[in-house]
């Protein structure tokens, strides 16, 4: 059966043995910038964590999109509160007392932080696996979207 000029003495065993699943490839390598992983390959994987090393061209424009949400929430919150309208996140009315531009930029950095995050990690299940991080990666523009809109309507009932 086979080729009878191959013997299979010819070829040696290169595997280690190991199997390379059990500890997943860190996203924060070189690698992740030029891989070629894009979704899971085997079936069992689907049930496990995973990480990809490219990201999908509609995942990054969500990223990018809620950015420029939040840095537009970001501007449309100063002008109200040049209205007397008070900042309801503490966390962010501290920054809005130290001025302008740490507000803004604490805003773009926590908003840039979170989201990245949730898009590294978006095969993850959270909740108690109720539900995966893509999806709330998903819902944050419209969230955004409602916040910017509801602003807007403020600035113009004045």
């Amino acid at each position: 059966m086979g080729n009878p000029k191959i013997d299979d003495h010819q070829f040696k065993e290169r595997r280690s043995g190991e199997d390379r699943r059990t500890c997943p490839t860190s996203p924060f390598t070189l690698q992740s910038l030029v891989g070629s992983r894009r979704r899971y390959r085997r079936t069992e994987d689907a049930l496990k964590y995973f990480f990809v090393d490219i990201y999908s061209p509609s995942s990054v424009a969500v990223l990018v999109f809620t950015l420029v949400l939040s840095i537009t929430d970001a501007f449309l919150t100063l002008r109200l509160v040049g209205d007397n309208i008070r900042e309801l996140n503490p966390v962010m009315d501290f920054f809005l007392r130290l001025g302008p531009f740490p507000f803004i930029m604490a805003k773009w950095f926590l908003t840039a932080f979170g989201l990245t995050t949730l898009l590294v990690l978006k095969n993850y299940y959270i909740w108690q696996g109720r539900i995966r991080a893509v999806a709330v990666l998903a819902t944050i523009p419209f969230l955004y979207l409602i916040l910017v809109g509801y602003e807007i309507f403020m600035l113009v009932r004045g």
